[in-house]
């Protein structure tokens, strides 16, 4: 009875479990590293600018920030078409006046072109730490890779003396289980339990 126990609650866990792809996903490296990112604007937070653990990831949008109106962070990771996944970010929006803030993730193909884009709602406003996110997602025909990203636009510059943040923490792009991979476990773990009966 003790061996089944074990046998059920191990296919029970491998239902639920699901392989984070992103490396540093809360930036707790204390900096960008496994990261890669354009425009101005971009530290490392701590105290309040952390979801969870010690750091998150900020961008100040300044009043002296003339043509940076575009800003991102990205991380590209290995996917396989057909798959389903989910992604997202918790993002904190802080004295938001003239800018705006969403998770994007691109389905990037062999050579690196993007063969769609997805985006989840945009933060216009000032929010304690909120999950954006996709939900599930199919990786399409011909996807290799994903691009996934924190992305800033400003809308306007700030007037003087005022200034926007926005700050990410704890990206996520994991993925989801099939059905049948976890349907054939638990015929196997019920074919190993009934073998073991067998022998006594």
């Amino acid at each position: 009875m003790k061996f089944i126990c074990i046998i059920l609650c191990l296919v029970a866990s491998l239902t639920v479990t699901s392989a984070e792809l992103i490396s540093n996903p809360g930036f707790e490296t204390g900096d960008l590293t496994d990261w890669s990112s354009f425009g101005m604007g971009w530290r490392t937070g701590t105290g309040a600018d952390a979801f969870s653990g010690t750091y998150g990831l900020v961008c100040d949008i300044l009043d002296s920030d003339v043509g940076e109106n575009w800003r991102g962070v990205y991380q590209n990771v290995s996917v396989t078409e057909g798959l389903t996944y989910n992604a997202g970010v918790y993002i904190r929006a802080v004295s938001v006046n003239d800018s705006a803030s969403w998770f994007e993730l691109q389905w990037l193909d062999s050579g690196g072109g993007v063969i769609s884009q997805l985006q989840s709602a945009s933060v216009t406003s000032d929010q304690a730490f909120t999950y954006m996110g996709l939900g599930t997602i199919v990786a399409p025909a011909g996807a290799t890779d994903a691009s996934v990203r924190g992305i800033v636009n400003m809308v306007t510059l700030p007037t003087p003396g005022d200034s926007d943040f926005h700050i990410f923490d704890d990206f996520t792009m994991t993925v989801i289980p099939e059905p049948g991979s976890m349907a054939l476990l638990s015929i196997g773990a019920l074919a190993l339990v009934l073998r073991r009966r067998q022998r006594k």
